[in-house]
């Protein structure tokens, strides 16, 4: 199952990067890094009758680089970890690491085609939990009257996203919505996304889980245009 997710995974970001390669144009680089408040869910079925909700919240540093090959797309790679504190029906911290490879097209000026691969683990004193989520969605930029200011929707799904102990999930996706504003070399952006995993849906094993993040994040150009 491993070798086919990051085959999909790979197989996404090179028809992403075909028309990219082609293009011709100039190579642009940019870094960037980001503080996000992250809330995460999970309520199992599976665990006592009630099924109830486990909450867990805390703050996630980020950091990466990104680069604009031609006109039209995107490579980037980056990270992001911290430490997600116990609240209501949790009993332990949990530490969140990810990795992350992302790629996008540009299909029209509001428009890109987005695609890659996230892998993350989710660590306490008693367990550790593997996710590997490869992902194709769209995003679409709604620019406002005010020059460098502009609105930012996402959707993808990941069909799949698999975790280690569990089943695959029967729904995957991840849904955001921000403001971004662009000045010179530097672009700033706020943005919430949130990510829900439906996994044994109608059974006595049933469990939902989802990962709730308002980000905000500072990209600097270093070369060429901001990718």
């Amino acid at each position: 199952m491993r070798v086919a997710t990051f085959r999909v995974a790979a197989t996404a970001l090179v028809v992403l990067g075909l028309p990219v390669a082609a293009s011709g144009q100039g190579l642009g680089v940019a870094f960037t890094g980001g503080l996000a408040l992250a809330e995460h869910r999970v309520a199992d079925r599976s665990v006592g009758g009630a099924g109830g909700v486990e909450v867990s919240s805390g703050t996630l540093f980020s950091s990466g680089v990104r680069f604009r090959v031609g006109a039209r797309g995107t490579v980037a790679l980056g990270g992001r970890s911290g430490v997600l504190h116990p609240g209501r029906g949790a009993s332990l911290p949990r530490d969140l690491a990810e990795l992350g490879l992302d790629g996008s097209y540009r299909m029209r000026e509001w428009l890109d085609v987005i695609g890659g691969v996230r892998i993350r683990s989710y660590t306490t004193m008693v367990s550790r939990q593997r996710w590997t989520a490869p992902y194709l969605g769209a995003a679409v930029r709604v620019p406002f009257a005010i020059p460098g200011l502009r609105g930012l929707l996402d959707v993808a799904v990941h069909p799949f996203a698999g975790v280690s102990g569990l089943a695959r999930p029967e729904v995957a996706i991840t849904t955001g919505a921000g403001l971004a504003y662009a000045r010179g070399r530097l672009d700033v952006q706020v943005g919430y996304a949130l990510e829900r995993y439906d996994f044994a849906r109608a059974t006595v094993g049933e469990r939902f889980e989802q990962l709730a993040v308002l980000t905000i994040q500072a990209r600097v150009r270093a070369r060429g245009a901001m990718p």
